[in-house]
């Protein structure tokens, strides 16, 4: 009787396991075994004789991988050359997503029609920003409002999906993946580009055009309010207006969930328009005769599920329940009887089946798993509890099903989440979204007047959660079998009453909150080269603590690296507090994320190089985090490594003319087995005087590369005097400075020193154990077929 059940199952694993292929066969063999599974399939279902359970998933699972590879061979073709890589190409296309502006500019995806430029190639699908001009008389001249559906004309510059790749942070490249963005790139703001059309006429446009519309009369409606942004996503599932502040108190207090169409919130206005229909049918005698009440409100049901989806963007979570009621509504129609279990199985495989990339999506995941654990806990069970206990169940439910998750991925879990949603889940789902959607069929402002200060009193109590003490559970990233284990776990707990040694899910548990990630012995220290674009952050940890050398760039007034970056990849290591934070000077790719690890992390002390007046100090001094001026000659020993700084000297401080570069923060870390140097941004002057002034006693095993691989830097008697074995570089894949220059990589191979890159390679990470002598490259460690390998090679050169 689980025949089938399996067997979707199956196909679900096999559309997973796929996914984490770490490369693809050939178009060939990938049809093969599409072709092999089908007829596979097909001859079980003509005989029935043959259809064993076994050979049932068997061939379930194989249709599954094989139909997911074949789609992956077929995304992954459509892909950029190398060679067209930073050059002007000449396209022609329309505006295939609702656009997002801000104060920099303009992002959006373009399905490319015609390529303009001889022998240029370009994906189908890209996405495409417009940045205002960076020269100072140009800044002030607004950019063109875009459309969707609108039909441009656009010289542009692209490069290959390539994200930032480190150990815990958010997949980018796999993103682009999923939406089908097979490059990315900007619009030539020098070049003459053109509106061809206002309307391409394209059907699929139609949709976004009136999201677009509700967008722009919501905005209008609610000017510049705090939460208009949770208003928009709420309606039409656009949350890209929430600002970085907003997101950080949901996430902490488990109600971002929320903030998106969720199942809910479908699932309730599609009762509701039923719940009208079979009313107002089952009153008239000739309906009644054509269609039963029942069958007509549950396909009015799935159709409105489906409508409202669609104006929402058609995210995995809608697109779960949409399947859902149309399966159930297609079991109605054909008089059959479909369990839950069923019903949310073939959502299941239907999803997968339209895009099998869902499996990379943190909402596929948390959608699907707190629908399995609500039926987990109340389909088949005995008995009938009221209705407050019944609330209590599934809310522990979800939030114990879904803890193993959440600390899997986000290395977090709100403690103060069960109290929020208490009261978050019913004033958003039965008060907010319904006065919302009822602005959309009635633009009365008065509504969304109301529903913005409902969400506004929701978040002044969540901002009281949040000052709570111990508001949210911050850990280490757990080992995959750690969460499997956990999860089995949270089912025994929540088995039902009267279930053999319940208890026994509570130590499967244990695991996932005590095997923590091995750190160094004792004398010796790991290092790890971020990967944050065209910028430094380094994160050294000895056997008990941790430093953090530079914090990144700062992108724009609400992102930064820290945050984006540097913090996750500090939770999953499991380091929860920085024992020392060393800002080498004020350029923002060195002091851009400062801030957002002071408000955000615990730190001893500060040392760094920059004035008192710089806002990063200020900050510090909000929250009680000594900082000190970095000077030549400061020692600190480390679990028996030992720390320097060796430049600057006092007296540069006194000197105005110095570049901040020159007075960049250097500093040496000596374990029992190695030592590395890291030297920020300092330049020739200053190299020349640390060779003057240590001479021999620069050596060291490992060298940051000064300034990014800049020819002002990495002089030829500073790389002999130091003598590394290995030489690292931080910096962003095709940056417009063009670091690395040839000329200085030229100076390391002529010595044989091997050279890693955070462009090419991702993180590194590094151990004074083996003396670096086995670096972990990110990129190669990552195993999974969509992440970039870039080979210079064959590339052109950039164009500066």
């Amino acid at each position: 009787m689980w025949r089938t059940e399996f067997a979707l199952i199956a196909f679900a694993v096999g559309v997973g396991v796929a996914q984490l292929s770490p490369a693809l066969p050939s178009r060939f063999v990938c049809i093969a075994l599409l072709v092999a599974s089908l007829a596979a399939s097909a001859l079980l279902w003509c005989r029935e004789r043959l259809r064993s359970t076994s050979l049932v998933v068997i061939v379930a699972l194989l249709l599954g991988a094989s139909f997911s590879l074949w789609r992956a061979e077929l995304r992954m073709s459509d892909q950029l050359p190398a060679l067209w890589e930073g050059r002007d190409i000449e396209l022609i296309g329309v505006i295939d997503d609702l656009p997002n502006a801000d104060a920099n500019g303009i992002r959006f995806a373009f399905d490319v029609e015609k390529v303009i430029t001889a022998d240029a190639v370009v994906p189908k699908r890209i996405a495409l920003g417009w940045y205002k001009p960076s020269i100072k008389e140009l800044q002030g001249e607004p950019l063109p409002a875009l459309r969707p559906g609108e039909r441009w004309q656009f010289t542009v510059r692209l490069k290959r999906p390539h994200g930032y790749a480190n150990p815990a942070g958010f997949d980018v490249e796999a993103w682009l993946l999923e939406n089908n963005l097979r490059a990315t790139g900007s619009v030539r703001g020098d070049e003459p580009n053109r509106r061809l059309a206002a309307n391409a006429g394209r059907i699929a446009d139609q949709v976004d055009r009136l999201r677009d519309r509700l967008r722009k009369r919501m905005r209008a409606a609610l000017e510049d309010r705090r939460y208009a942004g949770v208003l928009i996503a709420l309606a039409m599932g656009d949350q890209r207006a929430i600002s970085e502040k907003d997101w950080a108190l949901f996430n902490a207090t488990g109600v971002s969930h929320l903030l998106s169409i969720s199942g809910a919130h479908v699932t309730l206005f599609a009762g509701w328009i039923a719940w009208c229909v079979f009313a107002l049918w089952r009153r008239s005698p000739t309906l009644i005769a054509y269609l039963p009440a029942q069958k007509a409100a549950a396909i009015s049901a799935a159709l409105i599920a489906v409508a409202y989806a669609l104006l929402a963007g058609f995210a995995v979570p809608a697109q779960r329940t949409c399947f859902m009621l149309l399966t159930a509504a297609a079991a109605l129609m054909l008089n059959r009887a479909l369990s839950p279990w069923l019903i949310l199985l073939w959502s299941l495989v239907v999803v997968l089946a339209i895009d099998p990339w869902a499996v990379l999506a943190v909402g596929f995941w948390f959608s699907f798993c707190a629908v399995a654990m609500l039926l987990y806990v109340t389909v088949g069970r005995v008995g009938e509890r009221p209705w407050w206990q019944s609330a209590l169940v599934t809310q522990a439910a979800v939030t114990v099903g879904l803890a193993p998750l959440a600390l899997a991925l986000f290395q977090q879990v709100s403690l103060v989440g069960p109290l929020a949603n208490a009261v978050a889940i019913p004033l958003v789902t039965l008060v907010v979204v319904p006065i919302t959607l009822l602005w959309i069929v009635f633009p009365v402002d008065l509504f969304l007047h109301a529903a913005h200060g409902l969400i506004a009193g929701l978040a002044l109590g969540l901002e009281w959660l949040v000052s709570l003490p111990f508001p949210v559970w911050n850990q280490h990233a757990p080992p995959w079998w750690a969460v499997i284990l956990s999860m089995l776990g949270a089912l025994l707990m929540l088995a039902p009453r009267g279930a053999p040694m319940r208890w026994l899910g509570a130590l499967w548990c244990v695991p996932l909150f005590v095997v923590a990630p091995l750190r160094p012995p004792l004398g010796e220290f790991e290092m790890t080269v971020l990967d944050i674009g065209q910028g430094t952050s380094v994160v050294v940890r000895t056997a008990t603590r941790t430093l953090v050398y530079d914090t990144g760039p700062k992108w724009t007034d609400n992102t930064d690296a820290g945050a984006r970056l540097i913090v996750p990849y500090l939770r999953a290591s499991g380091s929860s507090r920085i024992d020392g934070l060393v800002v080498s000077h004020l350029d923002i790719d060195h002091s851009g994320g400062a801030n957002a690890l002071l408000r955000s992390t615990p730190i001893s002390w500060m040392l760094t190089s920059v004035f008192a007046e710089a806002d990063i100090v200020k900050t510090a001094a909000e929250k009680r985090v000594p900082v000190y001026g970095c000077e030549a000659g400061q020692r600190w020993m480390w679990d028996d490594v030992r720390f320097e700084i060796v430049h600057p000297q006092a007296e540069s401080y006194a000197v105005a003319k110095l570049k901040t570069n020159d007075r960049s923060c250097v500093v040496k870390v000596t374990g029992k087995g190695a030592s590395a140097l890291l030297t920020a941004d300092i330049e020739a002057q200053s190299e020349a005087a640390l060779v003057e002034r240590y001479g021999a006693g620069l050596r060291a095993d490992a060298l940051l590369v000064p300034h990014h691989g800049s020819t002002t830097s990495s002089t030829p008697d500073f790389i002999d005097a130091v003598a590394p074995k290995v030489a690292l570089i931080n910096a962003g894949y095709r940056n417009r400075f063009g670091h690395p220059r040839d000329s200085v990589l030229s100076r390391y191979a002529d010595r044989n020193i091997p050279l890693l890159r955070t462009d090419l390679h991702g993180a590194i990470a590094l151990s004074s154990h083996d003396q670096f002598a086995t670096p972990a490259k990110w990129r190669e460690a990552r195993h999974r077929y969509w992440v970039d390998q870039p080979d210079r090679s064959d590339a052109r050169p950039i164009e500066w």
